[in-house]
């Protein structure tokens, strides 16, 4: 199984040496990176080990500013080299990037002093020991601690070793679907565009389609490399480079995540349901309420603010300027916005493409002082139903009383019974029954259909064509008012009615009742016909006119007696039912 490696530590205590000395691989690639000496984006390399085979390796920035960049490169790690140079001792950024490492619950971690050629061992003796003791402070122990020198190779031989022990007791965290956060874009002439990620899960083969969140978008994977070589398939923990088939307005960017189409696994939108696991800052006001602040997730970062919890103050409600994606219970880190400090460490419990008071608060309730097993719990509780026949009960919830199972379907009982009941008033009120589209719940029409199947299953509901109505009642049952427009359209003949000039309550749903009941014809800007009328009009063209067979205006009003202002309407109704084809001024019969 492969494994990915990455670098923390303070700005200029040698990572980027470092990894060159592993590797071979120069992993500043920007001019102004090399202008400077310093890491600005993320570099990668790969080093081979003698267990693990080739292991990719993501060197991150050290610079406090570029803090966001270091949380990028963490994501996907398998472990982390936590690097303090020699000649300066532990820093700021080394707490910094080490409490980012606790936050992404990156357990695997290896102290490598570097510049060890700077200082006598008694000296690097007493740096490993005050390294631990802020180790201790933050993560609660110590580390396995190697010392190196990049420039004359001290060490190196035994921090290899040390590698292969680290990878050897990482534990890899993986959702079980492919999962790639985009962390580089390149449109490259006669190639398209190409993205870079380390992909977690699942493998991945050329030819496979994926979806694009938060966007929605879809893409398919033309060619994959690996430590530039073309490959067929990726495996999950490697670096790899994907060559994709886009839309042409599909954008693409970095912090966008690559994922299966409709996953249950991914979340995403501009407001989160996020639990704070631990807070970091100590300054005066700390981490306060309704604060502006940034989410650094993954490969992406936004701007927002959060709103705790009143009942559980690690319970938050953040509200992003734009969107993001996560996979549920992602772990994520809360900066202070416009500056560098880290002030929390936290999880994606939920998403919602925008704030509704009420989701919130049933979210909030599912979360509060709990946690839950699986996405599955979380999707139960929130949405009210999972469809896999997979599932343990137990698994949902505590109480397997609260779960209706139908077929491949685990329903909320509560939630369930609501939707049900909503159906059925709008069956009780709608004396011609009703159409899957007119059905008002906020769940996908998947679950529409099957609710709508339990009831018609139930006798509850019968379903003649695409309309159901309640079990039991008959196309004669029509309002009184109904009658009476139903009579006024048959006493216009071939004229018609024009609904808005009926004096009638509820004239148009009276109207659309009548519609789905066969009894009434709405040809267009409101003029219907009775449809004993429609049929006549319609039968005396095709008494005369025969499969291919050509109609003009002037045939049509001839056979039927219409003038123009009826006879276009009915022409046009026939081609949408798929009877005739317009040709050019003309019509065929089909």
């Amino acid at each position: 199984m492969p494994y990915i490696l990455g670098t923390a530590g303070h700005v200029d205590h040698g990572k980027t040496a470092l990894v060159k000395r592993l590797t071979g691989i120069e992993t500043s690639h920007l001019p102004e990176e090399k202008k400077r000496g310093m890491t600005i984006e993320l570099g990668f390399a790969s080093l081979e080990d003698p267990v693990h085979g080739t292991v990719g390796i993501v060197d991150v920035p050290g610079h406090e500013r570029f803090i966001r960049n270091m949380v990028a490169g963490t994501w996907g790690l398998d472990a982390a080299l936590l690097i303090v140079a020699a000649d300066d001792g532990w820093m700021q950024m080394s707490s910094d990037h080490l409490r980012v490492l606790k936050a992404m619950k990156i357990d695997s971690i290896l102290l490598v002093i570097t510049k060890s050629d700077l200082a006598e061992k008694d000296m690097l003796e007493l740096l490993i020991e005050d390294a631990n003791a802020q180790c201790e402070k933050i993560i609660g122990r110590k580390l396995p601690a190697v010392a190196v020198s990049s420039l004359t190779g001290s060490g190196i031989e035994e921090l290899k070793a040390e590698i292969t022990k680290l990878l050897s007791s990482s534990k890899k965290q993986s959702p079980p679907t492919p999962f790639l956060y985009v962390d580089r874009v390149f449109v490259l002439k006669g190639i398209g565009t190409t993205v870079t990620g380390t992909l977690r899960g699942k493998g991945l083969h050329t030819g496979d389609s994926l979806q694009i969140y938060p966007s929605n978008e879809e893409c398919r994977i033309k060619s994959i490399q690996n430590h530039h070589k073309d490959v067929e398939k990726i495996e999950p923990g490697t670096r790899t480079a994907l060559n994709l088939k886009l839309g042409e307005k599909t954008n693409l960017e970095r912090g966008m995540l690559l994922a299966e189409k409709d996953s249950n696994f991914v979340l995403s939108g501009k407001e989160l349901l996020v639990r704070i696991d631990e807070v970091f800052t100590n300054k005066e006001g700390g981490f306060k309420n309704h604060a502006e602040i940034e989410i650094a997730l993954g490969s992406a970062h936004a701007i927002g603010s959060i709103h705790l919890n009143q009942f559980d103050r690690s319970l938050g409600r953040l509200s992003l300027e734009e969107p993001v994606a996560s996979a549920w219970n992602q772990r994520a880190v809360l900066i202070r916005h416009g500056g560098s400090e880290i002030l929390a460490s936290a999880r994606v419990l939920a998403s919602f493409p925008s704030y509704k008071r009420i989701q919130f608060k049933e979210a909030f309730e599912v979360y509060r002082d709990k946690e839950l097993p699986s996405i599955h719990s979380y999707k139960f509780n929130i949405e009210g139903f999972v469809e896999d026949t997979k599932i343990k009960t137990q698994e949902l919830t505590s109480d397997k009383n609260e779960v209706i199972e139908y077929g491949s379907w685990r329903f909320l009982k509560k939630r369930l019974e609501f939707w049900e009941n909503k159906i059925l008033k709008t069956a009780q009120e709608s004396q011609a029954g009703f159409t899957l589209e007119e059905v008002d719940l906020p769940v996908p029409q998947r679950v529409k259909t099957t609710v709508l199947k339990k009831l018609c299953d139930e006798k509850k509901l019968e379903k003649e064509a695409h309309i159901y109505k309640l079990s039991g009642r008959t196309g004669e049952d029509i309002s009184k008012n109904a009658k009476a427009l139903l009579d006024a359209a048959f006493k216009a003949g071939f004229e018609g009615i024009e609904i808005d000039k009926i004096k009638l309550p509820q004239a148009r749903k009276e109207a659309r009742d009548l519609i789905k009941l066969g009894k009434l014809i709405c040809l267009e800007n409101f003029l219907h016909y009775h449809t004993d009328f429609y049929k006549k009009a319609v039968n005396s063209l095709f008494a005369k006119y025969k499969t291919g067979d050509k109609i003009s205006i002037a045939d049509a009003r001839e056979v039927t007696g219409l003038s123009r202002k009826y006879i276009l309407p009915i022409l046009n109704l026939l081609e949408k039912e798929g009877k005739l084809k317009r040709q050019d001024n003309d019509r065929i019969v089909l």
